[in-house]
């Protein structure tokens, strides 16, 4: 028996889940379909820095996109906490990046563009710091650049939240069911084929994170590919880290429970979701490089995860060619950060709204292009 609705979304990360809560809002039947259990994949592996402005080196579509969604998150939290009883950790921590020794023009023309458009962001020496943020960097560190807009969330917590979210509205979330296939019939998707049987519906989401080429018959190339990153979770000495840290190689994010998040790796790896020595050793190096304590701080664990990375970086948005079938994937190193405005955008899309935001995010950039990096 075929069962209907009016969205299916292949994929229950936090990408999916909050689109089909977002859907669902709007009165859309919705069946999210996921694999394994929400948050199993990337979205549970993140460290969850919502970090637009010290991510970007210069004006972009995409920065405008992760600026809005950023600012989307203080209130999509406390919504979530009203509807679900989930608190999922956010905080203002703000983020300290340690410029590197000598000329840093590509770090402070950011500051500059940054700040004529009225965000806020500080230029200091380390001696300005407060003792207890100061005390913790390398004596080598000189000069740092202040955000203090930037904040975390808890990526596991957030993407319970979120499937608790769809669910309570009113969209089903189906586990341990794969897709198979897409429906296509004359040019047309009509909804997925599962290992449990068909759902027919009058539009698809391809929200699969790095497994979104899952169809190999599908007419028209999808360009993602997993992009391993791994993480190494420590507890510091001494008191609590309060702010991100990061620099050019490395970042630190401190947890809500004292421990400390540090990442990440970008290696393109396949499908293997492996934690390597070589990967954690680097990474505590260049942590010890930025904050000297982390050489006597208490393991706790590390993990990796598979990022869905496209040929430049960008999130595929949209329609997908395919009557019917759209893209919600390709979030990369930012599928936290992304979920409330691709959410939003996404659904505005599927419900008969026009989006010219979500149109640099087109798959028909990659025109041309077979799929892969």
């Amino acid at each position: 028996m075929t069962r209907t609705a009016d969205v299916v979304i292949v994929g229950g990360g936090l990408i999916g889940c909050s689109l089909a809560a977002e859907l669902a809002s709007r009165e859309q039947s919705v069946v999210v379909v996921e694999r394994a259990e929400p948050g199993g994949e990337a979205s549970g592996a993140a460290a969850g820095m919502l970090s637009p402005q010290a991510d970007a080196a210069e004006p972009s579509p995409f920065f405008d996109l992760a600026l809005e969604s950023r600012d989307l998150y203080p209130d999509w939290s406390r919504q979530v906490l009203e509807e679900t009883g989930v608190d999922i950790g956010y905080r203002r921590t703000g983020l300290l990046r340690i410029l590197p020794p000598g000329p840093a023009e590509e770090q402070l023309a950011a500051v500059r563009w940054q700040r004529a458009r009225g965000l806020r962001v500080e230029e200091l020496a380390c001696e300005q710091l407060p003792r207890e943020i100061g005390a913790r960097l390398a004596p080598q560190a000189r000069d740092v650049v202040f955000y203090p807009d930037e904040a975390v969330v808890d990526p596991r917590r957030a993407t319970r939240a979120a499937w608790l979210l769809a669910e309570r509205r009113g969209a089903r979330v189906e586990t341990g069911m794969s897709v198979r296939r897409f429906t296509i019939e004359r040019g047309v998707c009509r909804g997925v084929e599962t290992d449990a049987g068909s759902i027919a519906s009058r539009a698809v989401v391809d929200a699969a994170g790095a497994w979104a080429a899952f169809d190999g018959h599908l007419p028209v190339p999808v360009p993602v590919v997993p992009v391993r990153g791994q993480i190494v979770e420590l507890r510091l000495g001494g008191a609590p880290l309060q702010i991100v840290l990061s620099s050019e190689e490395v970042y630190l994010v401190p947890r809500e429970d004292g421990t400390v998040l540090i990442g990440s790796t970008i290696e393109h790896a396949g499908f293997r979701k492996e934690v390597t020595a070589g990967a954690i050793r680097g990474l505590l190096d260049a942590a010890a490089r930025l904050c000297p304590e982390v050489t006597s701080a208490r393991f706790v664990t590390a993990w990796a995860g598979l990022r869905p990375g496209t040929p430049d970086g960008w999130p595929l948005l949209g329609e997908s060619g395919i009557e019917g079938l759209f893209f919600a994937t390709g979030h990369f190193r930012n599928g936290i950060l992304l979920a409330p405005a691709t959410a939003r955008h996404m659904a505005d899309l599927l419900t008969g709204r026009p989006v010219p935001r979500l149109s640099p995010f087109s798959v028909d950039r990659f025109a041309g292009l077979p799929s892969g990096l």
